[in-house]
């Protein structure tokens, strides 16, 4: 880490403790943080707190991880062991064969039962912070500190029950979505701080649960690449592998999951079928991946590649192998998540195509920074338009891509992120 973001963060911890004496001291206090997924899992949630805990552990900060283990290469993962100064506490049953409902629903099970057993030992004046990975996270922690004490801080990265009612998994009128928002609204209120990554979900709080604006905490997104001068897709080596380097290409990369549009950006490539110019290339995983295959199947279309999720290290080629990256987020589902993949496309210096409602996170940060083109969700047509757009406009795709680097070295990075939470802990 440079000398001079380690000092930032060690001189806003003497700010902070200065401005707190005589409140305990809370800076040295150690944070006691509460997540599913965490190194070396693979998936975005894990990469993002990966990146930021080790980094407040990097300097001076004590923090502890209890995590559940990942669905795959756990074999030989030990239940306690330090990575780059974080302490990794691994709760619940190390299942294999997780693809399987029972196998998956068996670890998480475990894993709530192990994370209330250990919220059970914290102390009263622990510093205690969770997200909401797994979603009912919030009402463990609510039922822990009544018992021990604790306060805590919550993160929301997706809001549940709202957002399985906007995507049509459950009612808005039956009684789970009733009793869940109730527990939610305990667990709300009790929480010492509510930290959301867009500005979309603060009105759901402020009017649903009725939290007061002063005790929700916005801290943008972050990503953890570096913000370096965005590579030239000419030079990139996974272009060549892939055989794609003579093509303009469009990617997704990421979680394809309930929040995300995966069958549609299927049809925009159908639309496109006829351009051969034009090259789609699909990377991650998730629940809608497989029926998006089908669907792609089903119309023979080759002008998709798709690849199963990268290591974090290959990351740096990935994502600027393409000229614009794809950020889907179904209709109706702003305010209830942020697809976390915006971030890592600006720092590669990509421009953005985004098929996103307009009052969301991500249309938000898009237009301010004019950093892409913003679709309406479940429009394929409008979409293809814009694909069409940047590709008979590689300049201007390629300057939107530059405002995409700028924006995110300004406001995006991961040692950003760090002095935010510093000063949330405080």
């Amino acid at each position: 880490m440079p000398g001079a973001f380690r000092r930032a963060c060690r001189r806003t911890a003497r700010e902070t403790n200065a401005g707190s004496a005589g409140a305990g001291n809370i800076m040295e206090r150690d944070i006691e943080f509460f997540c599913q997924t965490f190194y070396p899992d693979t998936i975005s949630t894990s990469q993002l707190f990966t990146g930021l805990l080790t980094r407040l552990a990097e300097a001076g900060r004590g923090v502890t991880v209890y995590c559940g283990y990942p669905a795959k290469g756990a074999e030989n993962l030990p239940r306690r062991e330090v990575y780059r100064g974080v302490r990794i506490r691994r709760l619940g049953l190390n299942v294999a064969l997780k693809k399987s409902l029972f196998h998956r629903l068996a670890s998480y099970l475990s894993y709530l039962g192990g994370s209330f057993a250990a919220m059970m030992r914290l102390k009263k004046d622990a510093l205690v912070f969770g997200v909401t990975n797994p979603p009912f996270m919030l009402n463990l922690l609510w039922l822990a500190s009544l018992l021990r004490g604790f306060k805590y801080q919550y993160m929301l990265l997706d809001i549940y029950p709202e957002g399985l009612a906007k995507v049509g998994l459950l009612s808005e009128k039956s009684l789970a979505f009733s009793l869940w928002s109730r527990l939610n609204a305990w667990g709300y209120d009790r929480a010492d701080k509510l930290v959301v990554l867009g500005r979309d979900m603060t009105p759901l709080l402020t009017d649903a649960y009725r939290q007061p604006p002063e005790k929700i905490v916005y801290i943008p997104h972050w990503s953890p690449h570096a913000g370096e001068e965005p590579p030239r897709f000419e030079d990139n080596p996974m272009a060549e592998e892939l055989g794609l380097r003579d093509f303009f290409v469009v990617q997704y990369s990421g979680n394809m999951g309930l929040w995300h549009d995966i069958d549609g950006l299927v049809e925009t490539a159908r639309l496109l079928r006829g351009e051969e110019s034009i090259r789609f290339l699909f990377i991650g995983d998730g629940r809608r991946r497989a029926k998006a295959m089908e669907l792609a199947a089903r119309h023979g279309l080759t002008n998709i590649v798709w690849l199963d999720y990268l290591p974090l290290e290959r990351l740096g080629v990935s994502l600027p192998c393409c000229h614009a990256a794809l950020i889907s987020l179904r209709d109706g589902c702003e305010g209830v998540a942020v697809p976390c993949k915006l971030y890592g496309v600006m720092a590669s210096g990509r421009a953005i195509l985004a098929q996103v409602p307009a009052a969301s996170e991500v249309a938000l940060a898009v237009t301010e920074s004019g950093c892409g083109l913003v679709t309406p969700p479940g429009d394929p047509a409008a979409l293809a338009e814009a694909v069409l757009t940047l590709a008979r406009d590689r300049s201007g795709a390629r300057e939107m891509g530059l405002r995409a680097s700028r924006e995110y070295a300004r406001k995006y990075t991961i040692e950003q992120a760090v002095l935010h939470f510093s000063r949330l802990f405080a």
